[in-house]
């Protein structure tokens, strides 16, 4: 078999090979404990493995070696590694990340990892790229036995893995040619990454009042007034009586209000009717207690999306008076996190913030000039466009890359 797209100066066979056969060493990690301090050799887990790359930010130490016979440094990574997550969840199992030292220290991994070491016939770079393609991912599924907590396969299964592969001059041409793409990728998101950032902190700045904005002649605009959120914002209390409305809606931290449907992939509620949710408009805020680490007191966003219902477990909201689009850009900022915590029932769930409705809707707003409000949401949503561009051009690529993956490997 040949591939679809290939280099020109390249017209030899393609050899079936099983993955046996290009692994010098295939081995789980250690198992013993680790800590939080920075002493001893960093841990690489699973959840280190993220999109094809290792992210080397909360790494665990090692501070216990094994006196039971094998010793750390006989699992100490090499440049070249592949690593693999072979018992984790069922949307992990399989991904994978390439080693490179670039701690310069010696790093081991846990055992719900299996580290490939590359016989040197092979290219580790092209089976790592392999490892990114449809027909790995469908060999991962076949192999895999699913469980409630974490699903798992075989060593010896994954060996048997076949992989059509052609000489290792042509291997090293066709991984070098993807780095490339990877590092195309690595630069947008990185972009993509810092306009986040800049956005977040300016959020900050201005929501805290350390940055000002002028008015059209240059002159300050009036000191913001604070006022209680129930001064400007009234509780909706709508419930959906008549069963009219089947549009189920949700609070997601990192995408906002969404189709229940479509973010949990299915219709998670059984109950024939809706009669207790509240009738949501678009416009509408809605806060979600639930935390998370995105969302440390739990999310408030606004309903751009379409009339829907949501669960009274939500406080829903409607401003009377204020920018709609300003006040949105305040709940995305942490600048009202401190009271939501000050004013949290100890005695609340660990997952979720416990705070009475008196409570809440005391919560201080600003309430800039409107023309000032203006300024701030025209700037925020110029930020926003510029996110969102550059979000376009990292996922066409992603999907570029996607379309090679499956036209460069057979």
């Amino acid at each position: 078999m040949l591939p679809r797209i290939r280099f020109p100066s390249f017209n030899g066979h393609y050899t079936e090979k099983s993955l046996h056969e290009a692994v010098l060493e295939l081995k789980s990690g250690l198992s013993r404990m680790f800590s939080d301090s920075d002493i001893g050799l960093p841990v690489i887990r699973s959840n280190n493995i993220k999109d094809y790359c290792l992210d080397f930010n909360e790494l665990k130490y090692w501070f216990e070696e094994d006196t039971q016979g094998a010793t750390t440094s006989n699992y100490y990574l090499r440049d070249g590694d592949i690593l693999v997550n072979f018992i984790n969840s069922q949307a992990q199992i399989g991904k994978s990340a390439i080693y490179y030292n670039a701690l310069n220290r010696d790093c081991i991994y846990t055992t719900n990892i299996l580290s490939l070491r590359i016989n040197k016939d092979y290219s580790p770079e092209f089976i790592f790229f392999f490892f990114q393609t449809k027909m790995y991912n469908d060999y991962i599924q076949s192999i895999t036995k699913p469980a409630v907590n974490q699903a798992s396969f075989t060593t010896k299964d994954f060996r048997k893995m076949k992989i059509f592969f052609p000489d290792l001059t042509e291997q090293t041409k066709i991984a070098n040619f993807l780095s490339s793409v990877d590092e195309k990728i690595a630069l947008l998101n990185k972009q993509y990454d810092l306009l986040r950032r800049y956005k977040k902190g300016m959020m900050q700045k201005i929501f805290s009042q350390e940055l000002r904005f002028k008015d059209d002649s240059g002159d300050e605009f009036p000191e913001w007034e604070e006022v209680e959120l129930k001064k400007i914002a009234s509780k909706v209390n709508t419930k959906n009586r008549d069963n009219s409305v089947t549009a189920v809606l949700t609070n997601s931290a990192t995408q906002g209000i969404v189709s229940q449907e479509s973010y949990f992939e299915r219709e998670i509620v059984t109950e024939s009717n809706l009669t207790g949710y509240y009738v949501v408009r678009t416009g509408d805020f809605v806060y979600n207690p639930r935390i998370s680490s995105t969302a440390p007191v739990g999310p408030i966003k606004m309903n751009e999306l379409t009339q829907g219902v949501m669960s009274p477990l939500y406080t829903v909201f409607r401003f009377e008076k204020g920018l709609l689009k300003f006040y949105q850009y305040f709940f995305e900022s942490s600048v009202w996190h401190d009271y939501m915590k000050s004013v949290a029932n100890s005695g609340a769930r660990h997952d979720r913030m416990n705070i009475s409705g008196a409570d809440f809707f005391g919560l201080p707003v600003p309430q800039p000039f409107e023309a000032e409000q203006t300024k701030i949401a025209n700037f925020l949503s110029a930020l926003d466009d510029k996110i969102a561009v550059k979000k376009a051009e990292l996922d066409k690529l992603k999907i570029w890359k996607q379309g090679l993956l499956q036209q460069m490997f057979v």
